[in-house]
């Protein structure tokens, strides 16, 4: 038989989506929240807020419409008016609605696709004409737009949508219209739809031949789509086994070790794939002109970023031009400095409990070999290491003769034009505002560039912040992902391992020592270190590569399910504890045998595989130099879960050592809750 009319069902029939239907409006809501924070009310600064009060307008049109004896439709323009009115605490555009609604249809158009089957399925029910009919809150010319886009426009050309008209197909009223504006009777008319009551039973009652277009593949993966949406536990574990299978696969070829740290990368994932998406974020939220990935760290989260944000575009808002700037403490200090003196070499010594005499040189940019003779005067010898240096009074002759003096004034002002104009280069100006990225866990640098660039307003965004030990510049704001000891005044324990994520994240590019002019450019000088390398070679690399993996398939659903950086924290913040608690033998053997480069304090390569004898800790409580051995190791490697790697110890020895560190932890946390309270007594005086 050859219908004069056949009507198709557009959603699930026409069209189908790669996500659960509400993740659209819920992209919506996502855009208004990082587009316009400083208008909402204090109850909607969620995505998910926003979300359940645009449900609450379309109720409240809804039951309006049915008050005047139409269905109950709504169209999307009038809905994000009122969705706006009761979220907004100030008034807005007139034409943002309109606006917003554009937005939804291309989110659409984004997250939908043609149905395979429809056209061949089609073909058993030939008609005159074709029409779509859709019970939705998009009107015919925005989904004619939508079909267009799919290639489904020489198909279905027009329709109509229950929006338009204020009468659905639930109710079959939609079906009654569209009889008496074709001048058709019902049995003339074939509709084909996927849900049983609005295309199937109400089309039926209404006297139209109704087909059931249901492909069990096709539904069976609509509803496996739709069910990711109702739990973020159950997504987020579907994300993290795809990309296990993925890496699995991808990593048959390599070496059994290299194999498992790509393999723990993947796994690992969510805890910087957060962390790239809360920077995206606060980007949008903070209003930030320019981002800046700090080295050796950043070099790596620039890539995760750049692999989740390759079109530099996020939930409809171009996100802020982003690099990675070559900087370190060692290249920023001396530039930083506002005069030579004792105090302003606290900001590094109250970091660095000890300073050996020819680091701190190499630190200022001053040739050592130029003062032996006042050295020697002191009794300073280059390989000296000073405790609490503040208080040393060799130190603070030292800082008081006139060569010394003349001689870092000239290295700072040699060091600070180099570096202010290695800024400028980068866009870095006055009336900007910059943001800046590194794993933590102070934000030194940061307040280094903020004190050379007064005028620049710089919002650090770190992994983790440790308590503030240096007064804040006037122009700096720092925020964490994970935990910031600033907020909270217990001690996190997932500061452990702060060390083995520096050398998960670090670069291969070696690091910054200071800067050079050319003709045509100030160019970074940086150190590679070979044993540093090695462990990028042999475990970083690809712990790293697995990430980056991983990174693809979280981008896909970040944009699908809309997933914000909170919700993933939880997962992150496991994934940070994992590897602090239960870490690989491979990750803590690597760490264990990796040395650490210090310049600020110990002055050189500290080993972290030459733990203290059994016989100094045991003296450590009455010997004086046993205890401060004793202490620097602890200080320096404060990963207990590791030092049940270290090679050649006996079980007694090793047990000694972790019970030590544990020991000197908890004394940590108890100093952190006594200096809070002392801080609340302070404030209240």
């Amino acid at each position: 038989m050859r219908y004069k009319l056949r009507t198709i069902d557009v959603w699930d029939t026409l069209l189908r989506r790669d996500c659960h239907p509400e993740c659209i409006k819920l992209a919506t809501a996502r855009h208004v929240l990082l587009g316009w924070p400083d208008h909402l009310k204090p109850d909607f600064q969620e995505h998910w807020a926003l979300y359940r009060a645009r449900i609450d307008a379309e109720r409240f049109l809804a039951e309006a419409a049915r008050s005047e004896g139409q269905d109950d439709e709504y169209e999307i323009s009038a809905v994000l008016h009122q969705w706006l009115l009761a979220v907004f605490c100030r008034p807005f555009d007139t034409t943002l609605p309109c606006k917003l609604a554009e937005f939804e249809l291309q989110v659409e158009i984004a997250r939908s696709f043609k149905d395979p089957d429809i056209e061949d399925f089609l073909l058993a029910y030939p008609a005159e004409r074709n029409y779509f009919l859709s019970d939705f809150y998009m009107n015919s010319s925005m989904l004619g737009r939508l079909l267009e886009e799919k290639g489904l426009g020489a198909l279905v050309c027009e329709g109509i949508a229950s929006c338009e008209i204020g009468l659905n197909k639930r109710s079959g009223r939609l079906f009654q219209h569209v009889h008496s504006l074709h001048g058709i009777f019902p049995k003339e008319h074939v509709h084909v739809g996927d849900n049983r009551w609005s295309d199937i039973e109400a089309a039926e009652k209404s006297g139209v031949t109704a087909v059931h277009y249901l492909p069990a593949t096709l539904h069976a993966e609509r509803l496996a789509r739709e069910r990711l949406f109702s739990s973020r536990e159950a997504l987020f574990e579907h994300i993290r086994t795809l990309c296990a299978d993925e890496a699995l696969q991808a990593s048959q070829g390599m070496s059994a070790k290299q194999a498992a740290a790509f393999r723990l990368g993947a796994d690992a994932a969510p805890l910087f794939i957060g962390f790239a998406l809360w920077i995206a974020e606060q980007a949008l939220v903070k209003k930030l002109d320019q981002l800046h990935f700090l080295t050796r760290e950043g070099e790596f989260f620039h890539q995760v970023f750049t692999a989740l944000f390759p079109q530099q575009t996020f939930f409809g808002h171009t996100l802020p031009p982003s690099n990675i700037l070559a900087v370190s403490r060692l290249s920023t200090f001396v530039s930083s400095l506002r005069e030579v003196t004792i105090g302003e070499m606290s900001r590094i010594w109250d970091l660095f409990k000890e300073q050996n005499v020819a680091g701190m040189f190499v630190t200022l940019g001053i040739n050592i070999a130029d003062f032996k003779e006042i050295l020697n005067q002191l009794e300073l010898k280059p390989e000296d290491v000073i405790e609490i240096p503040q208080q040393n009074s060799a130190l603070n002759k030292l800082f008081g003769t006139p060569e010394f003096v003349n001689a870092l004034q000239n290295s700072i002002a040699r060091q600070q034009s180099l570096l202010c104009d290695y800024l400028i280069q980068n866009g870095w100006q006055s009336d900007v505002k910059i943001g800046v990225v590194d794993i933590g866990w102070r934000g030194t640098i940061q307040d280094n560039l903020a004190l050379v660039m007064s005028e620049t307003n710089l919002h650090g965004m770190y992994l983790g912040l440790r308590r503030f030990v240096n007064p804040q510049p006037d122009n700096v704001s720092k925020s964490a992902y994970g935990p910031n000891e600033n907020i909270s005044s217990n001690a996190n324990d997932l500061f452990e391992v702060f060390a083995a994520l520096e050398m998960l994240c670090m670069s291969a590019g070696g690091s910054v020592v200071g800067y050079r002019r050319t003709p045509d450019q100030i160019l970074a000088c940086r150190q590679v270190s070979g044993d540093e390398n090695a462990a990028y070679d042999q475990f970083t690399r690809y712990f790293q590569q697995g990430i980056l993996l991983a990174a693809k398939h979280w981008r896909l659903y970040i944009e699908r399910y809309v997933i914000s950086a909170s919700e993933l924290q939880n997962t992150a913040l496991r994934v940070w504890a994992t590897l602090r608690s239960a870490p690989s033998v491979d990750l803590a053997e690597l760490f264990i045998q990796t040395p650490q480069h210090d310049v600020f304090g110990f002055g050189d390569f500290f080993n972290r595989n030459q733990a203290p004898s059994l016989t100094a800790i045991l003296l450590a409580p009455l010997v004086k130099e046993r205890r401060r051995q004793l202490i620097e190791f602890i200080r320096r490697v404060q990963w207990s879960a590791a030092i049940q790697h270290i090679n050649g110890l006996s079980r007694f020895h090793r047990w000694t050592l972790v019970f030590t560190f544990r020991f000197a932890n908890q004394v940590r946390r108890l100093r952190m809750k006594v200096q809070c309270f002392r801080n609340r007594d302070d404030a209240k005086m």
